[in-house]
């Protein structure tokens, strides 16, 4: 996978930057690149100065391959990209992610401890701690919650413990939430994705519904019977992924 961030010319000097992800296979070599433009019928080209190749392997011996390059210049090798907002790392573990999601919301606080002095109303407060803080903290959660590990759902936790801890500075972090009338980020997570997948399964025509594997076909009467059938995973990481995980747990209603 390669992250790319292309310009397209509109005239004169003023450029517009557009982040999209590339196959390896497409651009290994000016040759490929060069007559795959035409076909999507892209308006711009890319810049390979400001691309960036990320390798991922989990082989003991990785295969060697030749460094990607257009017009000669080579993609510089990196070990992690944002591509969409959502750090994407050569290990594919996410704590690059939440490291820079905790970074950028722990900054915000500033300013609603800031909002505290003024003498806001809490419900005020809250309503600023969600969209402006808790927001950063969810953005495209659906990607990697099913894959966090314990300590990085604490990571994102302790934010909201803290957001709570200068709203209300009197109430342990249960009574807080129930103040707010907020529920646990980890919580809210879980629904989201729940959300999202029973839309995926409803909506014919979702962008996504291509992701989903064939319909479960039950010969029993049972209590509750998997509307899927379960995906076969050979690694955690694609039994812990957002499609197969909840295709494991989405049950029909009878």
């Amino acid at each position: 996978m390669i992250a790319v961030e292309a310009r397209k010319p509109l005239g004169g000097d003023f450029v517009v930057k557009i982040l999209v992800t590339i196959s390896f296979d497409l651009v290994k070599n000016d040759e490929v690149y060069f007559q795959f433009v035409p076909l999507l019928n892209l308006t711009f080209l890319l810049n390979p100065i400001k691309c960036k190749e990320i390798r991922t392997c989990f082989k003991r011996t990785p295969p060697c391959f030749s460094q990607v390059a257009i017009e000669g210049v080579e993609f510089e090798i990196v070990s992690s990209a944002k591509v969409l907002g959502v750090v994407i790392s050569s290990d594919l573990k996410w704590s690059a992610h939440i490291d820079s999601i905790t970074t950028k919301a722990a900054k915000r606080l500033y300013l609603l401890r800031q909002l505290k002095r003024a003498g806001i109303a809490h419900s005020d407060l809250v309503r600023f701690y969600c969209s402006v803080i808790r927001s950063i903290l969810e953005y495209a959660c659906q990607v990697f919650h099913c894959n966090l590990p314990l300590y990085l759902s604490e990571e994102i936790e302790r934010i909201q413990r803290r957001a709570l801890r200068v709203i209300f500075p009197d109430c342990s972090y249960s009574e807080g939430l129930a103040k707010a009338g907020l529920t646990t980020l980890y919580d809210r997570r879980s629904t989201l994705c729940k959300e999202l997948f029973s839309d995926i399964d409803t909506q014919g025509n979702h962008k996504l519904s291509h992701l989903l594997p064939v319909r479960s076909q039950q010969n029993y009467n049972l209590r509750s019977t998997r509307a899927f059938a379960a995906p076969v995973c050979k690694t955690n990481r694609f039994r812990d992924s957002f499609i197969s995980s909840h295709c494991m747990l989405y049950i029909l209603n009878s």
